[in-house]
């Protein structure tokens, strides 16, 4: 009878713990200048969509300038704060003082307000932005899903690569040689429900042409002390993850007239709401981090879910264990604590193993895909039960088509234990 490579399986649960760093009180907030649109303008001007059909003037969601400033205050800094709708003699409402985000425009007419301004509001803006231009530590360029249509050729849609530049060009000759200029890649507007194409051939279409769009605007950093924040990431990601969640929190994809929390879009089905916001936040900050003497710290999905959004971030492992405990309590006795129970899908109030033992010297166990959505899962071995226990090894975990795990035999034989972590 082939012998059991598995003698003893001991199953552990691990809890987060969040720790807060204190922050230096001798680094200066690192300064921003954004160029941009209405996915830039703070969310406070922009109540039409931003805020719920009951309470029509206040708005319910944010973008990622006042996500950031809010949530990373010590660490980012847009300049000062005019609560005002006429804080500026220019194309701006109020908001900070170095955010150039105004609704509707495209990157064409930030080409022409910096190397052609026409009207009064035109030359204020230009004279403006040329004088914050050297107050800052870093510039974003953020425009281009005004100019974007999705049945627009390669052709077309390289004007807004070339828009684009002409605004790096003309930043690049107003600051000094080594000021870093982030340029964001164009969101696809073909992810949200206004723009979605229904057929799925143009749609597919739709998608290459604006990814061949953003390989172009990358190409861009090349130039010198230029870095691309992948704001493409986010819209591949509503297109790629079915459904859209956080750790196992799913997100609807529909608008809805009230902007509940739970919502990738605002209300116009156009705007990304607060969770897509703060992951466009991240992409930023990944770029900023890049060159940054501090970096800034991104905002974990946990983070999303409970600063921002007020959730619970268990919310998913609540609902499957209902009244039998924490992660770590064990009602059953069983050698499952109650996080692994979700994680291997298994009943927390009838004791079982989590595994199964074959004649043939493996084990094979079931992790629920859902659950994993929530929290990691690893095997460990250790030849003697001490504390020397680690990862087995990649090539003797083998998944089957079933989506169970294969745990292959070994000689001499070893201890596992399960090691359960919710994702931050």
């Amino acid at each position: 009878m082939p012998h059991l490579s598995l003698r003893r399986i001991i199953s552990t649960a691990s809890a987060v713990v969040f720790v807060c760093l204190p922050t230096s009180t001798n680094a200066a907030p690192f300064k921003l200048l954004a160029i941009g649109d209405s996915l830039t303008e703070e969310y406070r001007f922009e109540f039409f969509f931003s805020a719920p059909a009951s309470n029509g003037l206040t708005p319910n969601t944010k973008n990622w300038v006042e996500l950031l400033h809010q949530h990373r205050p010590a660490h980012f800094s847009m300049g000062n704060y005019s609560n005002s709708f006429v804080a500026y003699a220019d194309w701006r409402k109020g908001g900070y003082e170095y955010n150039y985000g105004v609704p509707a425009f495209k990157a064409s007419d930030w080409v022409r307000i910096l190397y052609t301004p026409s009207s009064a509001f035109d030359i204020t803006t230009h004279d403006e932005l040329r004088n914050d231009l050297g107050t800052v530590d870093a510039v974003l360029i953020f425009i281009g899903g005004n100019d974007l249509s999705l049945s627009s050729n390669d052709a077309q849609n390289d004007l807004i690569r070339q828009s684009i530049a002409s605004i790096h060009d003309y930043v690049r000759t107003h600051t000094p040689e080594n000021l870093p200029i982030i340029i964001a890649t164009v969101p696809d507007i073909g992810a949200t429900p206004k723009e979605k194409l229904s057929d799925p051939t143009a749609a597919a279409a739709a998608r290459q042409r604006v990814a061949t769009l953003n390989a172009n605007i990358i190409a861009l950093g090349s130039r010198p002390n230029t870095y691309i924040a992948r704001i493409d990431k986010l819209t591949d990601l509503i297109f790629d993850l079915t459904p859209f969640h956080l750790n196992g929190t799913e997100f609807i994809y529909a608008p809805n007239p009230q902007n509940p929390p739970l919502h990738i879009f605002c209300k116009d089905g156009f705007h990304p709401a607060t969770a897509a916001q703060a992951l466009i936040a991240n992409e930023i900050l990944k770029a900023i981090n890049l060159f940054a003497t501090t970096p800034i710290p991104l905002f974990s999905n946990r983070e999303i879910l409970s600063q921002m959004l007020s959730q619970n971030p268990d919310q998913p492992f609540i609902n499957f264990i209902g009244a039998n405990g924490t992660m770590s309590q064990n009602p059953d006795n069983d050698s499952l604590p109650n996080l692994l129970e979700f994680l291997l899908n298994t009943n927390p109030s009838s004791p079982n193993e989590g595994i199964s033992f074959l004649t043939d010297g493996t084990a094979s166990f079931t992790p629920s895909s859902t659950a994993l959505r929530f929290a990691s899962l690893a095997v460990l071995q250790s030849p003697d039960l001490q504390d020397n226990w680690t990862p087995v090894p990649q090539p003797n975990m083998i998944p089957q088509p079933d989506g169970s795990i294969k745990i292959l035999p070994t000689s001499p034989k070893l201890f596992y234990k399960f090691l359960a972590t919710p994702n931050p």
